[in-house]
């Protein structure tokens, strides 16, 4: 009863995004107050501590939005100096197929950024780079959430499955488990399994869901089928080096290393016309665009590759040498925080931002700023460039407030009078209770739920991870397996999250979509969902893992 209670909110978006289609903008503070009430009066909170912690969620709801208003500040300059153009003709050069500029860019290109960054940053910087390559801004926007997904449990320097083992430091010499770096990478190598197996599903499900929403004749398979070649030759460059990583240097580098790699060998082949389709595909309306271009003022056709390509370059140096733990520089950025504690007198209603490590600030305006003077814009540019960025932001800024609130009363639920646990708990043990024997097949759900509420594979390992371990010590059930599914659960969990589909719907431009998005997110993560677990059971029956 109380897992079903819990659940109202999370019904409640539900229903009104996707059956009604009504804007988050809307559904979320809604969904706020149904979990006020559920909290104030069958949780039995008191109003201050309801109170402190939707405080405390708005301002944990600043990181999330610092990173979308850099993105779109990043691409409006972008738009404005002419260099996105450039980067679009340099990618038309590589080839005009849309598909294998999605493979690209929205599949090697984020899976780097993902690796060095994490945290909503490849999709902020990915589908508007996919929008200024002709796509339409929902085609983007769906691609990019769906296809970030194989990376994410080795986001941002592998934090999601180091903080899954960190968490269970304490637990583990229970078990027997002495080594900590050893089970590190045990889960690593677990993870990675799942996650690999699913990289050219993923793959061709976005190839068919974009082509034939874009196609006349309607077709899922027409389009994409010719595709596959080229798809499997993505998929093994990037599953090689994923799985070689995770198996044998750890977590830190596997999204960072296959992201990069498959970006050179994806480039190299389309250049080369190796297992590319003949025919070439394009959206409607962007046919053979290199034919009608006129030497206009935003075609900027003299800008140098190099000068447009720069910010994106200082962006990826700074994330490297920022997010890797072993160049030093990842403690001193961190080191940098603004906190506050104890808001409204609330134990444990606190927030604390580590402001040089918040990739809207540093380095999406730092770029901004140092491209200004670079591409030579003008005052009144800037003034424009400036305005449509906060437009954009405004709708993602009323969502996110909201949500994040609604979150950290999920989470923190716990300080009531009756002793019961927080709801975000409650629903958890509610699942595992019912499943039983089978709690196998509920664990990546478990996962996902903490990945549509936080937004964050990492939030979800740390919620509920010990409630995993734990469970698979009363069944008897190996832990790395199902820490592993907790771990590949948060990361497909990200391509339905509803904080990264406000997030993602503001950078590309179509805020107001978010149920339109879910919808299209739903049926690739149910695919997910059922590859993840057959490749698990998989690993497990013939001894991989």
């Amino acid at each position: 009863m109380l897992a079903l209670v819990a659940a109202i909110p999370i019904i409640i978006t539900i229903i009104l995004t996707v059956g009604v289609n009504m804007p988050a903008k809307k559904v979320l503070p809604i969904a706020w107050l149904s979990i006020c009430l559920i909290g104030l009066f069958y949780w039995q909170m008191d109003m201050l501590h309801v109170t402190a912690y939707t405080i405390t969620g708005f301002l944990g709801s600043i990181d999330t939005l610092l990173i979308i208003f850099g993105a779109i500040l990043l691409m409006n300059m972008l738009n404005e100096a002419g260099a996105m153009h450039r980067i679009e003709a340099m990618f038309n050069g590589i080839s005009e197929d849309a598909r294998i500029q999605l493979v690209i860019v929205g599949y090697g290109l984020s899976a780097f950024i993902e690796g060095a960054a994490g945290f909503g940053t490849p999709p902020a910087i990915c589908a508007p780079l996919l929008i200024g390559l002709g796509f339409p801004p929902m085609a983007a926007a769906t691609a990019c959430l769906i296809l970030d997904s194989p990376p994410v449990s080795f986001g941002a320097a592998g934090t999601p499955t180091n903080s899954a083992a960190e968490i269970l430091k304490d637990t583990l010499p229970t078990i027997g488990v002495t080594d900590l770096e050893a089970w590190k990478l045990d889960l690593s190598w677990a993870s990675a399994v799942g996650l690999a197996a699913g990289t050219f599903f993923v793959i061709m499900v976005v190839l068919a869901l974009v082509t034939r929403q874009y196609s006349e004749d309607k077709s899922f398979f027409k389009h994409s089928l010719p595709m596959v070649p080229f798809v499997l030759f993505t998929t093994v460059v990037f599953d090689v080096f994923y799985l070689i990583v995770a198996k044998f240097i750890g977590s830190e580098l596997v999204s960072i290393c296959a992201g990069a790699v498959t970006i050179f060998a994806t480039i190299g082949a389309a250049k080369a016309g190796f297992l590319v389709p003949k025919d070439i595909w394009r959206f409607p309306g962007t046919e053979r665009k290199t034919e009608t271009k006129t030497d206009t003022k935003e075609d900027k056709p003299s800008m140098s590759l190099l000068k447009a390509w720069t910010p994106y370059l200082l962006i990826a140096l700074w994330l490297v040498l920022t997010r890797i733990p072993e160049i030093g520089l990842k403690g001193i950025i961190t080191s940098f925080v603004f906190s506050m504690n104890n808001i409204m007198g609330v134990e444990g209603a606190g927030f604390a931002m580590k402001y040089f490590n918040n990739p809207g600030l540093f380095p999406f305006v730092l770029v901004v700023l140092i491209s200004i003077p670079f591409y030579g814009l003008r005052g009144d540019q800037v003034k424009d460039i400036v305005k449509k960025s906060y437009n954009q932001l405004y709708g993602a800024t009323i969502a996110l407030l909201f949500g994040f609130a609604m979150v950290y009363i999920y989470r923190y639920s716990n300080a009531n009078p009756l002793g019961w646990d927080s709801m975000l708990v409650a629903m958890a043990k509610g699942m595992a209770d019912l499943a039983g024997a089978n709690y196998v097949f509920v664990a990546p759900f478990i996962g996902t739920i903490g990945a549509f509420m936080f937004g964050s594979n990492t939030v979800s390992n740390i919620m509920f991870t010990p409630l995993q371990f734990e469970t698979a010590t009363i069944l008897n059930i190996p832990h790395v397996f199902i820490v592993a599914l907790q771990n590949q659960g948060g990361a497909i969990g990200n391509i339905v999250c509803i904080n990264n589909i406000v997030a993602v719907c503001a950078t590309t431009g179509i805020i107001g979509a978010e149920g339109k998005l879910i919808k299209a997110a739903s049926l690739p993560w149910v695919i997910w969902y059922i590859v993840l677990m057959a490749a698990m059971l998989g690993a497990v029956a013939f001894g991989i893992i």
